[in-house]
């Protein structure tokens, strides 16, 4: 099943667009929340292991800032904010064509070998 995401690496950001599906939904025509989060973790993680440097996450956190509709497109974005160690702080962001901020997350990602 899957949401069969393609990722594209811009200027360093990740992006990735799918629409979610009504069987995803929380309340009735609204994205469940941890939906959100969980594309929003593969965004943050994804953009270290497509630039070759291995890392799971070690921490996230989602702030769900306006209902997110099924059935509709939703925009992906993650990009690189600090590095600490072997510790890569990030951010990610969803949102609607229209430019609505449905999701915002950051995480702390750790380097593995």
């Amino acid at each position: 099943m899957g949401f069969k995401m393609k990722f594209r690496y811009e200027d360093g950001k990740l992006f990735s667009e799918t629409v979610i599906p009504k069987q995803f939904q929380g309340f009735r025509d609204v994205v469940h929340g941890g939906v959100l989060g969980t594309l929003l973790d593969e965004m943050m993680v994804n953009l270290y292991w497509l630039k070759g440097e291995k890392a799971v996450t070690a921490e996230y956190q989602v702030r769900l800032k306006a209902p997110c509709p099924v059935n509709r497109k939703v925009l992906l974005s993650a990009w690189h904010l600090e590095s600490k160690r072997n510790i890569l702080l990030t951010g990610a962001r969803a949102q609607l064509e229209d430019g609505t901020v449905v999701a915002e997350a950051s995480a702390k990602c750790m380097k593995i070998q």
